[in-house]
């Protein structure tokens, strides 16, 4: 993270996370995340300041799920064409069942769906980001009306996307305006660096980390005292 980028002044933060592959091998168990084998535990631990091995909310005011395979960039661009051409527009009722459907068969979903049913702590859930712009592959040529798709268009999206996360008691935090560009894609000034020689359209940079970092902190100064704790759970994978 770029050194002043975020202000934790008063909340403790953490990070609990690793590559994408190694989120493989968790699971819900004693109610809390833990590793399925001695090997990923250590590697989650090496990533904590506090050595945890585990996850649960007995520490946090608030746990937020920052990319975690929670990809539904993968599925917005399909809601916003569907919005953007009457032939193929889904009734609000089916549009959350769609929604939901998506998000209930992800398994770091399930994990926060779990902390939240606990309501020990505030659960806050930042999907994977839209893939940076730039790639011709991005999303499917028969979608491609969601590259026309307005503010107005995401907010529709984000607001149905946060009803369904909010009766499994999380809160959504969305991918900032500032950040998207041609309907469903992410600015390239928030890729990682040597992103198109690398062929990485998924993983984003310390500055776009810093925006939903600084957001969450937010949330949490809205609602709770000073001295929090934040649990960052982190893959964008």
């Amino acid at each position: 993270m770029t050194i002043g980028a975020v202000d934790a002044t008063d909340v403790t933060v953490e990070f609990w996370g690793n590559i994408g592959k190694r989120f493989r091998y968790l699971t819900w168990r004693n109610d809390q995340i833990e590793p399925l084998d001695n090997f990923t535990a250590l590697r989650f631990a090496k990533t904590n300041v506090m050595g945890r091995q585990v996850l649960n909310t007995t520490d946090f005011d608030m746990v937020l799920f920052m990319g975690c395979r929670i990809d539904l960039h993968r599925l917005i661009p399909e809601l916003l064409f569907r919005r953007r051409t009457a032939a193929y527009r889904l009734s609000a009722g089916v549009e959350l069942r769609v929604i939901q459907d998506f998000l209930h068969r992800l398994p770091p979903y399930q994990f926060a769906r779990n902390f939240a049913a606990q309501k020990k702590a505030r659960i806050v859930v930042a999907p994977v980001s839209f893939n940076t712009d730039g790639f011709a592959d991005n999303i499917p040529a028969r979608f491609v009306a969601a590259t026309d798709a307005t503010a107005d268009d995401r907010q529709a999206v984000w607001n149905a996307i946060r009803d369904v996360m909010k009766d499994d008691g999380l809160e959504l935090l969305a991918q900032p305006e500032e950040t998207i560009v041609n309907g469903c894609f992410t600015d390239p000034a928030f890729a990682v660096k040597n992103y198109q020689q690398r062929n990485d359209r998924t993983h984003k940079n310390a500055y776009y980390g810093a925006l939903i970092l600084n957001e969450a902190l937010r949330l949490l100064r809205a609602n709770e005292p000073v001295n929090s704790a934040v649990d960052v759970v982190d893959s964008a994978s």
